[in-house]
């Protein structure tokens, strides 16, 4: 063997040792990753829903991935605290509004958005407001939604039935009779189970028509209270409703209800905006839409109730924070709201959308004549909320064991230990 060829092996065979010896170096070093995002919610019926509006965001923004991790809503709150304070959270989470989100502020898990998400500046007042700080007036998360609320109504029901959407409360009634003698439940309602909420909600959708759109401020001011024969007069109403309800409605709860109109069974349903999505993905062929309660006189204006849903926003204890901020400075974007809007169907944090959902348009048409949710909105800041006495009076109410006099009176004794008029 020629001395040329025993050197071209020797340095074939440096080369080769150096090449397996980066091999095995390269072997034990990581691989490039991917920043991950943390983002827990509470809405496990978006799920599908909100997995495709994040594949766009991953889809135009490389190099981060976002996990979003669903907690049951009777579980999330106590779930995220319990992380919260352990340090174990993640780095954004979907919070509650008003009085909800107030105790993450002030035990300082959440960091201030005003200055890192510049959006923010351009959403309404009635998004901002769910997401405020209210010691230091700052926003701590990124409003999503400003859902309102009505009565959703089945339309093959009712062109089968030759019923138009009801112009008075007369009407609404007629209605429910006839609706009733034909063997379909007129509307699907129950509160068993921990779903009280859903009953409050049904108040908020009776409640702007009696008491009108300028009773908040009286509220807020002190010219009013719960006890006002205007409010006790809502509350009746709720409660005379009931031979139209849910047979058993006692023990009938949240789903129970929801899946007697999803399936057909029920005409009507009381309901917020962000039903429309998950009644659309349940069952595609419902054909349904929505209206808001009629008042007495048929030239009354309808008023219907508003408020901001939650929020997104930054925990401080985030390792993430650089990722997790490009995405909530996409979910404060027009981008991220038309996507919402169209995969949700319900009312987007923003209003420079394109609405295309029938029944969407229906709500964004109503919402231009809301009022403020009261009970959330005005009361939930504070515990005992007006919330809690409700939801844990109300079912008796409609059964005929508490008057509706009396649940008005303990509403608003449970706020007077906290509540102070604005002057």
């Amino acid at each position: 063997m020629s001395m040329l060829s025993i050197h071209r092996r020797t340095a074939l065979g440096l080369i080769g040792g150096l090449a397996a010896a980066c091999a095995g170096i390269l072997t034990t070093l990581p691989a490039r990753a991917d920043s991950t995002v943390t983002l827990w919610s509470w809405r496990t019926e978006d799920e599908a829903a909100m997995r495709r509006i994040f594949d766009v965001f991953e889809k135009n923004n490389q190099g981060i991935k976002v996990d979003i991790q669903f907690t049951p809503d009777a579980d999330y709150q106590n779930r995220l605290s319990t992380a919260l304070r352990g340090g174990r959270g993640p780095d954004i989470a979907q919070l509650k509004a008003y009085g909800e989100l107030q105790p993450f502020i002030e035990g300082g898990y959440l960091d201030a958005l005003d200055d890192s998400v510049a959006e923010l500046k351009n959403m309404p007042d009635a998004a901002l407001g769910g997401a405020r700080g209210r010691a230091d007036g700052k926003l701590y998360g990124v409003p999503y939604s400003v859902p309102m609320m009505g009565v959703f109504y089945n339309e093959d029901i009712f062109s089968a039935q030759g019923i138009e959407i009801p112009k008075t409360y007369k009407d609404f009634v007629a209605a429910c009779e006839k609706l009733k003698a034909a063997g379909i439940t007129p509307i699907a309602n129950g509160g068993a189970n921990g779903s009280a909420w859903e009953l409050e909600i049904g108040v908020g959708v009776i409640g702007p028509t009696i008491y009108g759109p300028g009773f908040y401020d009286e509220m807020m001011s002190g010219k009013a209270t719960f006890e006002d024969p205007r409010y006790v007069a809502a509350l009746k109403r709720f409660a005379e409703l009931k031979p139209y309800y849910s047979d058993g409605f006692a023990g009938i709860d949240y789903t129970t209800a929801t899946q007697q109109f999803i399936g057909g069974k029920a005409a009507m349903f009381f309901g917020g905006s962000f039903e429309n999505g998950s009644f659309k993905s349940q069952n595609p062929k419902l054909k349904f839409s929505i209206f808001p309660f009629p008042a007495d006189d048929a030239s009354t204006k309808l008023y219907t109730s508003a408020f901001s849903d939650g929020s997104y926003g930054l925990v401080s204890e985030s390792q993430n924070k650089e990722a997790a901020t490009r995405v909530l400075n996409f979910m404060a974007s027009t981008e991220f709201a038309q996507l919402f809007a169209d995969e949700l169907g319900w009312p987007p944090a923003r209003t420079d959308v394109t609405v295309r959902d029938p029944v969407l348009a229906k709500m964004m048409e109503m919402s231009k004549n809301s009022t403020p949710y009261l009970t959330l909105v005005g009361f939930r800041w504070q515990t005992p909320t007006a919330s809690s006495v409700m939801q844990s009076e109300i079912i008796d109410m409609v059964e005929g064991n508490v008057a509706p006099e009396k649940l008005a009176a303990d509403m608003q004794a449970a706020v007077a230990t906290w509540f102070k008029p604005k002057q």
